[in-house]
């Protein structure tokens, strides 16, 4: 018999000044979402009753993940999906790590004080949101990614320095939309993978390109310059500046300044 009940999730804030959530996933639906005053709450389905859900407290890390019965994965294969429901406190500032297999998965992070944000998919379709300005400086938002379809929207409004992009045979949409609030610095990496970067004319954005036994796609908006594709405000020496350095082998990279 299938278990259609949700098991609740509640998670309060360790007392410690360096904080960490992990989420350690694979095979499900996960949707995650801006919370109220606990750092993790919401629920997870689990049809199969196999995948049984697990937290983790060590410090000030919070671990969540799914406990594998390799006995009872066979029971998996009649359709059944276990699904998380989470929503994210903006309290206080922490790190986000995101360890997701083949998954569907649809995060809004806006507004949450993310001080550091490291995203591992394997495959499935994927849509970020950052809806709403972070207001806590972001050292570094790392994406490493397999077979997947990702949209990653309002980009700017994630307040990163560092942003690091290596990829696989995928699809990639990245918005940087939103609101610039310092300088930041863009590389990404794929091999066999469409590329599409969109960003704000309105935006101060350098975008340098190298393409091998692929192509390369500039929309209105963009003016070259020093071996860089700059948009209008960029020309007319706007700050703060986004940098984009974009590296795809065998695949098609696609510009728009909108």
């Amino acid at each position: 018999m299938e278990n259609t009940q949700a098991a609740p999730i509640d998670v309060a804030y360790p007392e410690s000044s360096s904080l960490h959530l992990k989420l350690s996933v694979g095979g499900c639906r996960l949707k995650v979402a801006p919370g109220s005053a606990a750092w993790v709450t919401g629920a997870y389905y689990d049809p199969s009753g196999v995948l049984p859900h697990r937290i983790e407290r060590e410090g000030g890390m919070v671990k969540i993940t799914q406990e594998y019965r390799s006995a009872d994965w066979l029971n998996l294969l009649g359709g059944v999906t276990p699904r998380f429901d989470l929503a994210l406190g903006a309290a206080k500032p922490y790190a986000l790590t995101l360890e997701v297999g083949a998954s569907e998965c649809s995060f809004d992070l806006g507004g949450l004080p993310l001080s550091r944000l490291l995203i591992k998919q394997g495959a499935g379709k994927v849509g970020f949101d950052f809806s709403a300005p972070n207001s806590e400086a972001m050292s570094l938002l790392s994406l490493d990614s397999g077979a997947v379809g990702m949209e990653m929207k309002n980009l700017a409004n994630a307040n990163f320095a560092e942003m690091s992009v290596n990829g696989g045979a995928a699809s990639y949409k990245f918005d940087f939309g939103g609101s610039l609030q310092r300088d930041g610095h863009v590389r990404i990496t794929t091999g066999m993978a469409s590329v599409e970067i969109i960003v704000p004319a309105t935006t101060a954005a350098k975008i340098t390109t190298e393409s091998v036994l692929g192509g390369v796609n500039v929309g209105d908006g963009f003016t070259k310059k020093e071996g860089a594709f700059w948009t209008e405000a960029a020309l007319a020496g706007k700050t703060p500046v986004l940098t984009i350095h974009a590296n795809v082998t065998m695949g098609a990279l696609h510009l728009h300044a909108i």
